[in-house]
């Protein structure tokens, strides 16, 4: 009923739900924006957001649309009607239910399909799938990311990770460029904030608004959100594909003392799961000390990557749940240790 209402579509294996938070903090800084709440981005979630939250004074609505199965998307779009998208990731989520990585790739294009003629997208390039799709795009297009080789819109350049948060420097196309901090853990948090760099620049944003955007940026919870206390706690328990838990353990690596992991590994990941979760024991090995498992059955493989790979048995502790992994940390954990939660299984799993 708006037509003056910005609306922007985000979707990905994974980021989106961190996108849409960093999108919404830096446009925020010259938009009144409504950001559909938490992981809202189910056609319900998006359709009770819409009718009870909007409102004629808000300039900026951001949705982010999920997906389990082909055409969820363009569902979302029919309902949303997005001008602008923002691709965030392709990657092995839900293949339970989509079947193969081909599939993923054409729903997360969905958005970008649905877009106006005159709507402009946005890539997180990753060298892979997000760049092929980038490249069948027809539409006005962006890019950002890390390899000015792919001659990016928004680059990223000059990071400096470490336990406090991330440096860095944004490089735009245009000519400008600007140095940022944030609290935010980790490199793919410093990508995505480069996709939502390109929007809101497109949007008419300054790089120094941008950059005041960037600082102000709230951890997400249970999205590498660091807790500070006598063991240091980084609580990235919200979910886990292979991408994440790789950053969550270059981020893991980055802390002094003892470093302990407790998880249950990666769910939903189809028939390649448990290759995912013996790989994922494997990269454990240089940046853990002590690995706590939850779930004897599930984390099987993560338990078989880790021995074969020669971390030390008597540090691998294996449990049944959340609660006697607690019990567990209070006995073992001392001042100084930093403690990574890793995923959190859904009931159904237990």
């Amino acid at each position: 009923a708006n037509p003056r209402l910005i609306r922007i579509g985000i979707t990905g294996s994974y980021g989106k739900t961190s996108t849409k938070f960093l999108l919404r903090d830096i446009l925020s800084v010259k938009y009144n924006v409504l950001a559909t709440p938490s992981s809202f981005n189910t056609t319900m979630g998006v359709t009770r957001v819409i009718r009870e939250q909007l409102t004629p004074a808000h300039q900026v609505f951001i949705a982010e649309m999920g997906a389990r199965h082909v055409g969820d998307i363009k569902e979302l779009c029919e309902l949303v009607h997005p001008k602008y998208g923002l691709l965030t990731s392709v990657g092995p989520q839900h293949l339970e239910t989509f079947g193969s990585i081909e599939n993923i790739a054409g729903t997360k294009y969905e958005l970008i399909e649905a877009l106006p003629r005159d709507g402009i997208a946005f890539f997180s390039s990753d060298g892979s799938y997000v760049d092929r799709l980038f490249a069948k795009c027809e539409r006005e297009k962006y890019r950002v990311g890390f390899n000015p080789d792919r001659q990016p819109y928004m680059l990223a350049t000059d990071i400096e990770v470490g336990p406090q948060g991330s440096r860095f420097t944004l490089k735009c196309a245009d000519g400008e460029s600007l140095r940022c901090r944030t609290r935010l853990l980790g490199r793919h948090n410093i990508q995505n904030i480069a996709l939502c760099a390109a929007v809101a620049r497109k949007l008419g944003l300054t790089m120094e608004e941008i950059a005041r955007g960037v600082r102000i940026i709230e951890p997400i919870e249970h999205r590498l959100q660091l807790i500070p206390g006598a063991m240091t706690v980084i609580d990235d328990a919200f979910n886990s594909n292979p991408a994440g838990s790789q950053e969550a353990l270059n981020v893991l690596s980055g802390f002094p003392g003892r470093r302990i992991i407790v998880t249950p590994g990666m769910v939903e990941q189809g028939a390649k799961e448990d290759e995912l979760n013996y790989a994922f024991g494997t990269q454990m090995v240089n940046c853990v000390d002590v690995a706590i498992l939850v779930g004897p059955k599930h984390t099987k493989p993560i338990l078989q990557g880790l021995v074969d790979s020669g971390f030390a048995r008597d540090d691998i502790h294996v449990v049944s749940g959340l609660d006697e992994a607690s019990a567990l940390l209070r006995v073992i954990g001392k001042p100084g240790d930093t403690v990574l939660f890793e995923n959190d299984l859904p009931d159904n799993y237990t």
